[in-house]
């Protein structure tokens, strides 16, 4: 259960952010320091974008210039305000790709860090580039960066936002949530400076093996089940390029039908559910 937006417009933000460590000093270390410092820049990103592109994320250096990379206090600030003002609807994902192939994992060994003065805080990366992020106080993550040890422009961050209910627990007081408390999020909850990150969401996407939905629910002693259509203008978020997609539909919460009203599957049909993105420029 999943419902990506990956976010272009604010990696390319990060992008700009991260040119700045282009002149930072290299120099020899010992194995000892190599060791104990790979050390840190640039992430992030907004679903609010085409999600195909991802930022080239700087070279861990043991003698990197603190302040150099994109600071992580903002992506902190974003995921905490997420985590709690999110009413558990949403999850963020990170995945770590190939910058010449985005369908490509991580080269073999790639590592990620937090680092600031008194941190170091490695992030584990599973095979498929995967990864989570913590949060501090506002106070330790100021002078955190966020980096890697792979070589400048061989390595993307890509970022989507997930939605934490499974499709057979959606129902449509549920969309609506999600569409209220995300619209929420950004307009009102989240600094401005940190707005690009996050997506406007307009409606919940459910995409399945065959297009068979139903909504289900009772009126008095009346049980009424409605069939959903296909929307032939919905592309599924996860969809590799040059494939055809799976079949979907879209709820916005606009509709009529009662909060109760759940969604039904057919049984042994995959189907995930993806944020419905607002198709117009972030604000």
């Amino acid at each position: 259960m999943k419902a990506q937006a990956l976010m272009t417009a604010a990696l390319a933000v990060i992008a700009a952010c991260s040119a700045m460590t282009a002149n930072a000093a290299t120099t020899a270390a010992s194995t000892a320091a190599s060791a104990a410092a790979p050390t840190a820049a640039s992430t992030a990103a907004s679903t609010a974008a085409s999600p195909d592109s991802a930022v080239a994320l700087p070279t861990v250096q043991s003698d990197m210039k603190r302040g150099a990379s994109f600071p992580y206090k903002r992506l902190n600030e974003l995921l905490s305000k997420l985590r709690t003002e999110g009413e558990g609807l949403f999850i963020s994902r990170f995945v770590l790709t190939n910058s010449k192939d985005g369908s490509k994992p991580p080269p073999p060994g790639t590592k990620l860090a937090l680092m600031s003065d008194d941190d170091y805080i490695p992030i584990p990366v599973d095979d498929k580039g995967r990864f989570d992020l913590p949060t501090f106080s506002e106070q330790r993550a100021k002078d955190m960066d966020f980096g890697t040890n792979v070589p400048k422009g061989d390595l993307g961050v890509r970022l989507s936002i997930d939605l934490a209910t499974p499709p057979e627990m959606l129902d449509m007081a549920t969309v609506r949530r999600i569409v209220t408390v995300g619209q929420r999020l950004r307009t009102e909850l989240l600094p401005w400076y940190v707005r690009w990150m996050f997506p406007q969401i307009d409606g919940v996407i459910a995409c399945s093996d065959a297009p068979q939905w139903n909504l289900d629910w009772t009126e008095g002693a009346q049980r009424w089940r409605l069939p959903l259509p296909a929307d032939a203008q919905l592309r599924e978020p996860e969809t590799p390029k040059g494939k055809t997609s799976r079949a979907c539909t879209l709820l916005t919460g606009q509709e009529q039908w009662p909060d109760a009203a759940l969604l039904q599957t057919t049984p042994g049909i995959n189907t995930k559910l993806y944020v419905k993105l607002r198709n117009s420029r972030p604000s």
